[in-house]
Formats: structure tokens, C-alpha cells, sequence
């Protein structure tokens, strides 16, 4: 059953990180630029996430050590 919930997880993250892919717009086509600003320039400014992503980067590594360490602590208390 665990397996049968994995794969179907799988394709399910899957087929939705697909799918949002090919629903950005590639800003091509006939629509004129949007007023007011640059065009290559987000609305809002910068994402400040792009200043720090190497700190979420340690933080999944760590959290990933983290559940690891306690998988094989409660196996090996079985």
C-alpha cells in the first residue's frame, strides 16, 4: 500500500509542476507591453527569496539529516 501511495504522489507532483510550467506565459505574441516600468522587471521589485536561497537550500539539507537520523533511530528501537 505505502508503494501504491508513493508512485501515485509522484506522478500527482508530477503532472502539477508539468502542467504550471506550460501555463506561464512566455510573454511572446500580439499583446503590447504593460504600462509603467520596464518590462524585464517583476511587478514589485526584486523577490527577496532570490537574496537568500542559499540559506533554505541548508535549511532542507538539515531538516532532510534531521528525518533521516530519526528513521533510523525509531528502526532500529524495533
Amino acid at each position: 500500500m505505502k508503494v501504491i501511495k508513493a508512485i501515485f504522489f509522484t506522478i500527482c507532483l508530477t503532472l502539477m509542476n508539468v502542467l504550471t510550467a506550460f501555463a506561464q506565459d512566455d510573454g511572446g505574441g500580439d499583446l503590447p507591453p504593460e504600462p509603467g516600468g520596464p518590462p524585464d522587471q517583476p511587478p514589485g521589485g526584486r523577490v527577496p527569496i532570490d537574496e537568500h536561497i542559499f540559506i533554505l537550500l541548508i535549511l532542507a539539507i538539515v531538516l532532510g539529516g534531521i528525518m533521516i537520523y530519526r528513521y533510523k533511530i525509531k528502526k532500529a528501537l524495533q
